[in-house]
């Protein structure tokens, strides 16, 4: 059977850990040539030889045109692109702090504009491709104490709808939106060990309310929102969120 991505080549930002990562060892696993954009280089027990990381700040354009050219140097075109890099810091509006807001509009709003920005002319090179930018459940429901994630997570859905307006009928670029739920990550267990008081090895107790996604069932989403078998499928968001568009973070935090 012929792998899905065969021949194809992919650019996957934060990539070193979480959904990221996932995501670039499904792609890599179905045979594309994946290209890692990221602040850091995976832990050395995540390292994976299939998946080429650039060390760089999707804040930062010429990080993103620097990616995309390794990314096409190593393919000699550009198919994919999933813009999933974040950052999160907590806060209401009232002490949510001015820094944290900025980091998180410019890490995860402006990264996502500059990444398109630096792949869409490779992508329309290639004769067309998908991207898949990456959103939260969090942008449908609201979710406490994140005041700037949230507001940055909901432009993305419209982002979506804006690329394909844009570029599917004059490119053939198709772009999607994928909306995860509460997913296993560094970063998550993290916000739920400050949000929950928790100490260092107590998780989320596990029923259907409030147990942890995996990461890689995001990326089986996000792969298939890139693959043939989603050629008709743009501008939509999909939440994989378990519980769809329920509000479960209060729940699950005791709130």
């Amino acid at each position: 059977m012929k792998a899905r991505f065969a021949g194809r080549v992919a650019l996957v930002t934060g990539a070193s850990s979480g959904i990221g990562l996932a995501t670039a060892r499904q792609l890599a696993r179905e045979g594309a040539k994946v290209v890692n954009l990221d602040v850091r280089p995976p832990a050395e027990e995540e390292r994976d030889a299939e998946i080429l990381t650039v060390l760089g700040d999707v804040r930062e354009h010429t990080d993103c045109q620097r990616a995309v050219a390794v990314a096409v140097a190593e393919g000699g075109r550009l198919d994919l692109l999933f813009c999933n890099a974040g950052v999160f810091e907590g806060g209401t509006v009232e002490s949510q702090t001015l820094e944290a807001w900025d980091q998180q509009v410019d890490v995860m709003l402006k990264g996502t504009f500059l990444s398109c920005k630096a792949a869409v002319p490779a992508l329309r090179a290639s004769g067309g491709g998908s991207i898949v930018l990456s959103g939260s459940n969090c942008s449908h429901i609201g979710c406490s104490g994140r005041f700037a994630y949230t507001a940055v997570k909901a432009a993305m859905p419209v982002l979506a709808k804006q690329l394909s307006n844009d570029y599917y009928h004059s490119a053939g670029i198709r772009a999607n939106c994928v909306s995860p739920g509460y997913v296993e990550t560094e970063m998550t267990t993290e916000i739920w060990r400050n949000q929950s008081g928790s100490g260092a090895d107590e998780l989320p107790p596990e029923n259907v309310v409030s147990r942890w996604q995996r990461a890689e069932s995001i990326a089986s989403v996000v792969t298939f929102l890139m693959s043939d078998e989603a050629a008709d499928v743009t501008g939509v968001t999909v939440p994989v969120s378990r519980t769809a568009l329920l509000r479960v973070a209060g729940m699950r935090l005791g709130g």
